[in-house]
């Protein structure tokens, strides 16, 4: 943990214990904070690899929240301090979490020919409704869904299913060069960073008092891609398929590594803790061996999609760097 994340963490115990009225004697033990993890598929589960679904009132919302991911972990490690509202909801954007209501999409994935039988879903509020003034706690997981990350993801796989793997990178070349209308990578980013400010401050507005833990994006490329398995192959499909190896050096250092830099730097510009889940989670990246990779790719080890998902292995990790940063208990 670093200097500033102890000052953080220091102050956001003070201002917990500050807002929390003293149980009387007879009182029944009680989670004194309150807790609202906020965030898009990353943060919600949303694949097998990440536990089973959760059930929720009524059937499926399509939200995905699953039983391994890392607000249900916490909900489980710190269930004696936090009172956990989880709201997070797969393909939810920065937008989705502060003042547009959301439309959940479960796993009805027509560009790739899969099909939920309970799609459409009811359309769920902006997750920011579920912030209470007397909120102590949130925690906000988004920006990928904002910056259009599957989309890239989708593109390289089609541009470079007819491309030279080890030399062409017409997915970059096609984000970069601002043709045909296609936002590039720098104007994607910037859309980010604007409404990431406008998010925490806006939680900030709805509860005063409340302490705000920002998510990064775990690391899903490696150094060396070359250890990624090219091609339709079931063992490359359980990596990047067809995506080509500059292009995914491309993916790494141009476009996940600058949206962590991104969400960070507003976290620090606002005042919130930052959790590094990419450095905590370097060397499990896609690539990995079956049982070392802490996230899925194209389709987990089993065989079912998963789209570049932590499995249940990543979200432990990324509940432990959480942890690390919450005030003492």
């Amino acid at each position: 943990m670093t200097r500033a994340h102890v000052r953080l963490a220091t102050a956001l115990a003070v201002t917990l214990a500050a807002t929390v009225p003293a149980l009387p004697a007879h009182a029944a033990p009680a989670a004194p904070y309150q807790w609202v993890a906020l965030g898009d598929s990353y943060a919600a589960g949303a694949i097998p690899a990440a536990g089973v679904e959760l059930a929720v009132s009524g059937g499926r919302d399509g939200c995905g929240r699953t039983a391994g991911s890392y607000p249900e972990l916490l909900r489980e490690r710190l269930s004696a301090v936090f009172d956990l509202t989880n709201v997070t909801c797969a393909g939810a954007t920065i937008a989705n979490l502060y003042n547009q209501p959301q439309e959940p999409t479960g796993y009805n994935l027509p560009f790739f020919d899969v099909f939920d039988p309970d799609y459409p879903f009811p359309v769920v509020p902006p997750q920011i409704d579920a912030i209470t003034e007397s909120a102590n706690l949130v925690t906000i997981g988004v920006g990928g869904n904002t910056f259009g990350f599957l989309e890239l993801v989708y593109a390289c796989l089609q541009l470079g299913s007819y491309a030279d793997k080890d030399l062409d990178h017409p997915c970059s070349d096609y984000f970069t060069s601002g043709g045909d209308g296609v936002p590039t990578v720098t104007e994607r980013l910037t859309i980010v960073s604007q409404e990431y400010g406008d998010l925490i401050e806006m939680i900030r507005a709805q509860a005063p008092n409340v302490s705000v833990v920002v998510v990064g994006y775990p690391s899903i490329i490696p150094e060396d891609v070359n250890t990624c398995v090219y091609g339709d192959s079931p063992r490359a499909l359980r990596n990047f398929a067809t995506a080509t190896y500059p292009d995914l050096r491309w993916l790494r250092s141009d476009v996940l590594e600058r949206l962590n830099q991104v969400i960070a730097q507003q976290a620090a510009m606002h005042n919130a803790i930052y959790v590094d889940t990419y450095t905590a989670t370097l060397g499990h990246d896609v690539c990995r061996p079956d049982g070392a990779n802490w996230v899925e790719g194209i389709v987990d080890r089993s065989g079912g999609w998963a789209l570049i998902h932590p499995n249940a292995a990543g979200h432990a990790r990324i509940a432990d760097t959480i942890e690390a940063v919450l005030p003492p208990r």
